[in-house]
Order: C-alpha cells, then sequence, then structure tokens
C-alpha cells in the first residue's frame, strides 16, 4: 500500500521533530469566539484578485535573450488587518494566520513552453519524476522542462488554484462560522477547525496553503460557493481567465478524483503569478502555524533545508505521487521549479534541490 498522502497522512515522528525544530513559530494562537451572525462581511478591494479583471494571460516571448520581466499586479497600498473584538458575548484573540492582505488586482502572466535550455554549465540533475519545469520569472523563460504539458494529478498543488479563487472572491475579512457538520477525515492534513468556530477568510487561506489544511479549504469553499462542486466551478473559470488550459477543478482540497488534473507549465505559472501577491508571498514562505493552542508544521520541507527557499506549495496523494511547486531567492533573483510524480518524498525534495541548484549554474555562466 502506498504511504499516506500530505492530505491524507499523519506525519511521521521524526518528520514533525525535523521540521518543529526548523519552525520560527512565527503564528499567534487564534481562539475561537462564540457564534456571531454575519451578513456576509465587508467587501476588500484589495483582496478582489485578478480573475474578474483579466481575460487570458498574457503571452510572452520564451526567447531567453529576449522575454521580459514579469511585470508586478497593481498594489494600490490599502492594507486590511483582522482585529479583536472586545464585547461580553464575543472576545476574540487575533490570530497570526490573519496578518496583512494584499492581492493581486491585474492579471499579469508568466509565459507557456516551450522550453528554451540554457548553456549547460553543470551535469543536469537525475530527475525521477514524471515531468517537471525550470522557470526564470526575470527573463519570463522555462529553462528546461520535460512533460510540462501532460495532464496530471498534482495533489495539493490544485490548492494554489483555490487560492486563487478565495482570493478574486474578496471580503479577506469576512468571519465564517464553521458549521457542525464540516466533514474531514481524521487522517487528512487538518487545522483542527471546530464547530462554531468563527474564522476569518484570509486566516483560511494561510491554514490551506502553510499546512495544506483540507478543513479549510472545505470551509472557504462553503462560505464562497455553498459546496465543493460549486466553489470547483469557480475554480474552473479561474484557470480559464488566467490561461491555465490544462488545468481542472473537481473539488477544493486537491484530493484524487476523476477529472481533476493540471500539468507542470500551469502549476508554474499559477504560482509565478501567485508570488506577485505580496500577501502569498509571506503566506508561503511560513514554517508553521498555530490554532488553538497547537502548532502544525509547514508540509514544505524544502523551507528548512534549502538556502533561500520562500515557498511555495507540496502535494501528495495515491494517484499524484509526491509533488511541489518550488521557490528561492538568491540575491534578490528568485527561481521557480515544479516536480510532478516523484516516487517518494525524498526523490521529489531531491529533483527539486537538483534542478533550482542547476537553474542558478544556468544563470551564473549567461550574467
Amino acid at each position: 500500500m502506498l504511504p499516506l498522502s500530505d492530505e491524507q497522512r499523519v506525519p511521521s515522528a521524526g518528520m514533525v521533530l525535523r521540521r518543529r525544530l526548523c519552525s520560527l513559530a512565527l503564528l499567534a494562537t487564534l481562539t475561537t469566539t462564540t457564534v456571531v451572525a454575519c451578513s456576509g462581511g465587508d467587501d476588500d478591494a484589495t483582496d478582489a484578485g485578478s480573475a474578474g479583471s483579466a481575460a487570458a494571460l498574457a503571452t510572452i516571448d520564451t526567447s531567453a535573450a529576449s522575454a521580459p520581466a514579469l511585470t508586478g499586479p497593481t498594489v494600490d497600498g490599502t492594507v486590511t488587518t483582522t482585529t479583536s473584538a472586545a464585547t461580553t458575548s464575543a472576545a476574540t484573540t487575533s490570530s497570526d494566520l490573519a496578518t496583512t492582505t494584499v492581492a493581486p488586482t491585474t492579471a499579469v502572466a508568466p509565459p507557456p513552453p516551450p522550453t528554451v535550455a540554457a548553456p549547460p554549465t553543470t551535469v543536469f540533475p537525475a530527475v525521477e519524476a514524471a515531468a517537471y519545469a525550470v522557470f526564470d520569472p526575470a527573463t519570463g523563460a522555462f529553462l528546461s522542462s520535460n512533460q510540462p504539458d501532460a495532464p496530471l494529478a498534482v495533489g495539493s498543488l490544485m490548492k494554489l488554484l483555490a487560492a486563487q479563487t478565495a482570493y478574486a472572491a474578496g471580503a479577506s475579512t469576512k468571519v465564517v462560522v464553521a458549521p457542525d457538520g464540516l466533514i474531514i477525515d481524521p487522517e487528512e492534513s487538518r487545522i483542527g477547525i471546530r464547530p462554531a468556530a468563527e474564522l476569518p477568510r484570509d486566516l483560511l487561506i494561510r491554514a490551506m496553503l502553510i499546512v495544506s489544511a483540507n478543513d479549510a479549504a472545505r470551509l472557504l469553499a462553503l462560505d464562497i460557493a455553498g459546496g465543493e462542486p460549486q466553489f470547483a466551478e469557480l475554480m474552473n473559470q479561474n484557470a480559464a481567465a488566467l490561461g491555465l488550459t490544462g488545468t481542472h477543478a473537481v473539488n477544493a482540497t486537491g484530493l484524487d478524483a476523476d477529472g481533476q488534473f493540471s500539468t507542470a507549465a500551469d502549476m508554474t505559472r499559477l504560482a509565478a503569478f501567485l508570488m506577485q501577491n505580496q500577501t502569498f508571498q509571506s503566506t508561503v514562505k511560513r514554517t508553521d502555524a498555530t490554532l488553538n493552542g497547537q502548532t502544525y508544521a509547514a508540509s514544505n520541507d524544502l523551507l528548512t533545508t534549502y538556502p533561500g527557499a520562500d515557498g511555495i506549495k507540496t502535494g501528495h496523494t495515491t494517484q499524484a505521487g509526491w509533488c511541489v511547486v518550488a521557490s528561492a531567492q538568491r540575491n534578490g533573483r528568485r527561481m521557480i521549479v515544479t516536480v510532478l510524480g516523484a516516487p517518494t518524498e525524498e526523490a521529489r525534495d531531491a529533483a527539486a534541490t537538483g534542478l533550482l541548484d542547476w537553474a542558478w549554474a544556468q544563470v551564473t555562466a549567461t550574467g
């Protein structure tokens, strides 16, 4: 039997110890409150996302010599912070999961393949994976790829599209009340949302991205669209608006389902787009999250093992194998690598590490 997925496994004692030793314990405890009525929340213009305002992502020349750098989204400087309400009926302790939110307002895309190969200056790493892609946001070029357009299960990498859909829905500080019947398998990755807990949308997005929390993803889907099938349809509308033609969602969590798939190229392009969002950046580089007095390690081991790593997301299911979209910076320059379908967690991390090292060697060689 294959091991449990990121979404369907309880981390081993060794993995938890290793992650917690490296964790920065950046998040404060959020104390759930008495149920309060919520009429829909304030519509936060800075969290409006990009799907409503953008057509398909722009096509950018993939020639390494001529491709322009990615242009970041317009940000008007407005930030929204969730604060606690001190009343006799509801006392909320603010959590570090619910910090300032700045969402993209303009869709500016990284390019599709084809691959542009840089002159090799190091031996290309051995990559045990079904597909991979290496992307340089500074030039807008894919430096290398293998099977970049193959439709594959991607596990919790699909939560990247769920996050973009939640950003696009706006109202980031709207408080969501968890229902009694929020169905979460005890073996799934989760943040421990209790019935009647009152949590803002931005906190749920952070929980979904940092610890791959399926309960957070499902609660967002219920609040934004009324259920997972309806939310998946919104995800597909966002994918179409962003030009992610190789991606189709069936649920909010990324768990294996017929008809749910994406590609190495699409996941790379979506990740590069999201990394232009300062809120998203600050979220995916975090090494743990705390809620109700319990700390959960981030699912991305590379954050504590690879120099300069600052994201982005892991995934693992029976069908997907071990997957990661990894980002790292050196001297202010970022590289993004996507690995899909690795046979083990170690093979996934080794492939991402080797591809990032190779990418930096190409940058050094070409100046």
